[in-house]
């Protein structure tokens, strides 16, 4: 352009700082540290106004008669300050990513999109990981176009998240008045999922721009670009409302998830907050569960970082010795595609606290030295995570930092909104710490959340009321598929023995032994004897307090397995 015509290209330029810019720039709290050539570098204190400040940017150009393009290139990471300028990888990283912005365009990396969490309604296209001049390691990409035309690249095409689209509500009241409420379900919904780090989900606008079209399941999934729609609706008949909900597959159509709500309207809105936390608290983890089954007969060298992740997670829930095995091999492979995946840390340090619970550690002090560096690692990728939170207070269980473990879980509780499994798990944090009473009240709200909860959740709660004295209830919640491990099946023996069931104790007692056998023997772990020393000894770096673990262990006494 200054070739062209050097008076009129420094004309525009000048307005474009004075006018756009610069006002943009200050409007989002982000401080202009140096001009680089007809380039810009300017740093924020906050991800998300820096990006809001690029896309406000660039719409502002494309609406004027400016004719300049910009590139922009935004990245979060670490920086050297010297004097008011400053230097680092986190500089290099940005300047990269700006080159390979399109004119008119905005290149984020992928820690950047992770901590944005769907909130600026923004669509942001996945490029994959892209080899980038005088870097050593590959950055994952993503773009952003004002016409929303981005493409994704052809290897990359399906989305590195579980993608969802919740659809406007249809209102079958016959009273046009009543939309408001159906939107607004609909609105809320959106709003709550998009806390949730492992689903893509897509804005509100583009959801709303098909209501009232005759589409299918798979052309809606077309062109919204997601695996998942959540449709509903909502009936009102007097003083009764009846809402619907229903997850499917966008390419076949298949219905995964279906629930209806029945609620007194007495309180409109009250009515609108509850139904969408129902929902928000069910559906990811109905989708990851989906996820995982369909990618489960994959081959592991085959599956991108997210599908080993949500096949992880799917063998770690288990919660025994074999899967947590397999567990963290699929995860390490995880983080051998993307080292930037906060929550496959989350899930990788998760796997040695689970080896610890169980006695089967090589190197206990060791291991839990391990969760306690992998779990910081991903809290620093991402520390607004609650479950990457929820984790950090394991891992400082693990290495019997019990006040920090205690503030951990404290300050988790009061970020999480509706992540139900999160709850859970703070729950078990403060039975493991001796808060028997804060722990059931924990894991009761989760519960009821998430009605179709895991068998984890069940595990849990069977421990919780064995020490509140409730035996019976603890069997009642420890038989069947809440049996996970061997010490699912200890509380199930000890219960038995303590309400003095004395002869289900030692049929209990016996299956204990096997399944405790079994379980070390898959780990090379020989047991010497069928005793109290050699079975439970490995227990004993879950309890802050020694007295508890001796609680479970006179039960087992009881049922006849020696000292």
């Amino acid at each position: 352009m200054m070739a062209t015509d050097e008076e009129v290209t420094l004309a525009r330029l000048k307005s474009h700082r004075e006018e756009v810019f610069d006002p943009a720039v200050r409007r989002f709290n982000g401080r202009i540290v140096k001009l680089i050539g007809d380039g810009t570098l300017v740093e924020f204190a906050s991800v998300q106004e820096a990006v809001r400040c690029a896309v406000d940017i660039q719409q502002q150009l494309a609406a004027t008669s400016l004719r300049l393009s910009l590139r922009i290139g935004v990245h979060l990471g670490d920086v050297v300050v010297e004097g008011d300028d400053i230097y680092g990888d986190g500089v290099n990283v940005a300047a990269r990513l700006e080159a390979e912005a399109k004119s008119g365009g905005i290149c984020i990396s992928s820690i950047v999109y992770d901590s944005l969490a769907n909130k600026l309604g923004e669509r942001f296209v996945d490029q994959g990981l892209q080899n980038l001049k005088n870097l050593t390691r590959p950055i994952k990409l993503y773009k952003w176009e004002p016409s929303g035309n981005v493409t994704p690249t052809a290897t990359t095409a399906a989305r590195d998240k579980p993608s969802v689209a919740v659809m406007p509500f249809t209102n079958m009241s016959g009273d046009d008045d009543q939309e408001f409420f159906s939107d607004g379900i609909s609105e809320e919904i959106i709003t709550g999922l998009s806390r949730f780090r492992t689903l893509f989900v897509v804005a509100r606008k583009s959801a709303f721009s098909l209501k009232g079209k005759d589409l299918t399941a798979s052309e809606i999934g077309a062109k919204l670009g997601v695996q998942y729609l959540l449709e509903g609706s909502v009936r009102r008949s007097g003083k009764r409302i009846r809402i619907t909900a229903q997850l499917v597959e966008a390419e076949t159509g298949n219905q995964i998830w279906a629930e209806r709500y029945d609620r007194e309207l007495e309180d409109v809105f009250a009515v609108q907050d509850e139904v969408a936390r129902n929902i928000i608290a069910v559906l990811p983890g109905r989708v990851q569960h989906d996820v995982a089954d369909r990618v489960s007969s994959k081959p592991a060298e085959n599956m991108r970082a997210n599908e080993l992740l949500l096949k992880a997670k799917a063998l770690r829930d288990g919660l025994n010795a074999q899967d947590n095995a397999k567990a963290r091999q699929l995860l390490e492979r995880a983080l051998e595609l993307d080292p930037e995946y906060a929550r496959v840390y989350m899930y990788l340090a998760d796997t040695y606290v689970v080896d610890i619970w169980l006695g089967l550690a090589d190197a206990e002090a060791e291991a839990a030295d391990m969760a306690l560096e992998i779990a910081r690692k991903g809290a620093t990728l991402d520390n607004r995570d609650v479950y990457i939170q929820d984790q950090m207070g394991y891992a400082y269980l693990c290495a019997h930092l019990w006040s920090q473990a205690e503030t951990q879980f404290d300050r988790t509780l009061s970020q999480i909104v509706n992540e139900a499994e999160s709850m859970a798990w703070c729950g078990y944090g403060f039975l493991l710490l001796g808060h028997h009473q804060k722990a059931e009240k924990v894991v009761a709200e989760a519960m009821r959340l998430d009605p179709l909860h895991p068998p984890a959740l069940d595990w849990i709660m069977g421990q919780i009321c064995f020490f509140l004295g409730r035996y019976d209830e603890t069997i009642a919640r420890l038989i069947g598929e809440a049996l996970l491990n061997s010490i699912g099946r200890a509380f199930l023996v000890s219960a038995y023995a303590h309400s003095g069931r004395i002869e289900e104790a030692r049929v209990a007692l016996k299956s204990f032994v096997r399944h405790r056998r079994e379980e070390l023997a898959s780990r090379g772990v020989a047991v010497a004897a069928d005793t109290v020393e050699h079975l439970t000894t490995g227990y004993r770096n879950m309890w802050r307090r020694q007295e508890e673990l001796d609680q479970l262990i006179s039960g087992l006494k009881m049922a006849g397995l020696p000292d």
